[in-house]
């Protein structure tokens, strides 16, 4: 892992494993700011969501929750939960620090994951929307970001994926 790290300064152009993607400017409810919001499907169908640099939400192809990055703190699915981990560095090494979210954390992590995909899905709903850039062969990009929130809005309990394993 990277001792150091910088925020992506062009996501559109970064993010070559999302084979379609798109910027949009857009204000959000929840925070009723300018944001820039980059979504992005591979080739599989899963979405990507990226609010600037934080949060930042990954969903499989069925739309369940597989990896999130929050307020610094990366999240990965365990199945029936989220393990938090907390990056620790030092002048020779970087080491994670994992913590299982309780019943509590994960609904309260599920509940501000929700506003912000509501938010945008109302953003997209609306029509008036400005999309910054957007590399699409299919060219139905946001009709297919429309589809993927409301289906991924529509699974409750459970929403995450598989348990995805750490390193050894």
């Amino acid at each position: 892992m990277a001792r150091s790290e910088s925020d992506k300064e062009d996501l559109i152009a970064d993010a070559t494993s999302l084979v379609e993607r798109a910027e949009y400017d857009c204000v959000l409810n929840a925070t009723k700011a300018n944001k820039i919001t980059t979504v992005g499907f591979r080739r599989d169908d899963s979405l990507s969501l990226y609010f600037e640099q934080d949060p930042f939400y990954q969903f499989d192809s069925n739309g369940l929750l597989r990896r999130s990055y929050e307020k610094g703190f990366l999240y990965r699915s365990q199945g029936d939960t989220l393990a938090k981990l907390d990056r620790h560095r030092s002048e020779t090494k970087t080491t994670l620090q994992r913590s299982d979210l309780s019943e509590t954390q994960l609904a309260e992590f599920r509940q501000r994951m929700r506003q912000h995909l509501t938010a945008l899905l109302q953003f997209l709903h609306s029509g008036d929307y400005n999309r910054l850039r957007c590399i699409s062969e299919r060219g139905d990009i946001d009709q297919r970001t429309i589809s993927a929130l409301q289906t991924i809005l529509t699974h409750e309990v459970p929403f995450l994926a598989g348990r995805i394993a750490g390193r050894k």
